[in-house]
């Protein structure tokens, strides 16, 4: 994988606040804190200890500022908790983002604290309750792009005309393409899709897996893919057993954008416009 920003995002730093006025305020506030003074004597007596100062700031382990005001550390657990590169992670992320740079006692139960209190993560989080018998997974296939399935996400408010995603997930990698399109697109339509965006970069697959959409099922589809050689798997739709992961990818389309967006809306196509801004993205990129 290339490094960019989203996968070393936890290179970026932690808050929007200036570094100089919150290390103001933190020294302000240590001033006051038993803490702070019995280990700033500790240093003074000479005694071995993982904290040391510099600059009037206390600091642990090297680089990690301490803070000591209950009102700064909130301001810091808002700022790794819902920041935009963030995206509301859970209590895991969170806490590891805050130990990069600062530090105080009990910071990964606080840390668990905020995250139960805060109001989006429940709107957005998708449940996935356990199954009522064990699953009949499809065999694995044992290369990339062997083996793929396909769904779509329709009935999306338009953008530039286009009002629905189709989705397309590789088996063996997980990766997915998701590719604009219409939710009345023919399957000539989706053929040409497929061709221009998977079979160019990825070669021809030995199966699909689909559910049972018209496109899926016509003539056309059938016979196109017969003469290619490319065995066709269908499945009834919101059937975990087969196409369960095209499933799952697209209940994480649908969260992203709701939580970046305020999590004032609990499903696309809310007041917010969610769907119209995912297909804008999902749009601009594929093109």
């Amino acid at each position: 994988m290339v490094p960019n920003a989203l996968n070393r995002k936890h290179q970026l730093k932690v808050v929007y606040v200036e570094e100089t006025k919150l290390q103001k305020e933190v020294q302000i506030a240590n001033r006051c804190d038993e803490f702070d003074k019995e280990v700033r004597q500790n240093i003074q007596n000479g005694a071995k200890s993982h904290f040391h100062l510099q600059n009037g700031l206390l600091w642990y382990k090297q680089n990690r500022l301490y803070v000591s005001k209950r009102r700064m550390r909130d301001v810091l657990l808002k700022e790794c908790h819902d920041a935009p590169f963030t995206s509301h992670d859970g209590a895991k992320c969170t806490t590891t983002f805050l130990k990069r740079s600062y530090y105080w006692p009990n910071l990964k139960d606080d840390a668990e604290e905020y995250v139960k209190t805060c109001l989006t993560c429940p709107q957005n989080w998708t449940l996935n309750k356990k199954q009522a018998k064990l699953l009949q997974p499809l065999p694995m296939p044992e290369r990339p792009w062997e083996s793929v399935s396909m769904d779509f996400m329709v009935s999306l408010p338009p953008s530039r005309g286009l009002d629905a995603i189709m989705v397309v997930v590789d088996r063996f990698r997980k990766m997915a393409h998701f590719i604009p399109t219409k939710d009345e697109a023919m399957a000539q339509e989706t053929c040409k899709l497929f061709f221009t965006h998977i079979c160019k970069h990825h070669g021809l697959p030995k199966d699909i897996v689909s559910n049972r959409d018209p496109k899926f099922t016509s003539k056309f589809w059938r016979a196109l893919w017969k003469r290619i050689g490319l065995e066709l798997k269908m499945s009834t739709s919101f059937h975990p057993q087969t196409n369960g992961q095209t499933e799952r990818v697209n209940l994480v389309i649908q969260q992203f954008p709701k939580e970046l967006c305020g999590g004032e809306s609990t499903r696309l196509g809310g007041p917010l416009g969610v769907s119209q801004i995912l297909l804008q993205q999902v749009e601009t990129f594929c093109n």
